[in-house]
This record gives C-alpha cells, structure tokens and sequence, in this order.
C-alpha cells in the first residue's frame, strides 16, 4: 500500500508535524524528534491548485511525497547522511518542487528521501562492498 507524506500546515495539535497516512491510518511526527526515511519516493504535486496559489488563493493540500515504506528514526540517534541535494516545495514561490538548481522536479523518482527537519533531502546513497 501507498504511503502519503507531507508537511502539515492546518490549524490544531499537529500543526508543523509531518503527516505520515497510509490508507485510513495517519500518523504525526515533530520534525524536531524524528528522521523520516521515504524509499522508492516520488515527489506529487497537483500543479492547478499550486497554481492557484501562486496567483494569491490560499494554501491547501497540493502537494506530498507518495513511496512504498517510511521508517521512523529518532533524530541524534543516528547521523545525517550527506546531501546529494534538497526537495523544495512552496506553491507561494513556484508552482511545483524543485531542486537546489532551481529545475521543476514534480513526478521525480528516488530511491530514498529523508526528512530534516522541515527539509525534505535527497541524501548521497553511498553502497558498501563486502
């Protein structure tokens, strides 16, 4: 089953906290206390709505990182992997993600995202021989 996350931005307890749902089960994480891993990740965006807001409306929900698992890993019990380059999203700025050259990267594929506190990074993904 498909896991959906995002950036909270509504009103209430979890505002500011990363929305984690799989299926009808949502979860919230403080970007603060957690590393959120997102394999075989794909960056979604609804570009109308985005567009939308770029032109003024208000902000809603049009935007996430669709993938097949999230692990949760508390932050200082592990070290930061070294960024190969950052996911940004702010529909104010530009009508869809983009990376840290600036390029549309709206329906991308990686391998593995990570959150950092509220950055989304795509880490270097260095592999060990044995």
């Amino acid at each position: 089953m498909t896991t959906k996350v995002r950036f909270h931005l509504a009103n209430g307890p979890n505002k500011y906290r990363w929305q984690v749902r799989t299926g009808d089960e949502v979860e919230y994480y403080d970007p603060e206390d957690v590393i959120l891993e997102m394999h075989n990740a794909v960056l979604r965006n609804q570009r109308g709505t985005a567009e939308r807001i770029l032109r003024g409306d208000d902000k809603t929900v049009c935007a996430w990182v669709e993938c097949d698992s999230v692990i949760v890993k508390p932050r200082g019990q592990f070290s930061v992997p070294d960024v190969k380059s950052f996911c940004h999203y702010n529909p104010k700025r530009r009508a869809h993600w983009f990376n840290s050259k600036r390029q549309d990267i709206d329906n991308t594929t990686h391998p593995m995202l990570a959150t950092f506190g509220r950055l989304i990074i795509q880490p270097e993904i260095t592999k060990t021989h044995a």
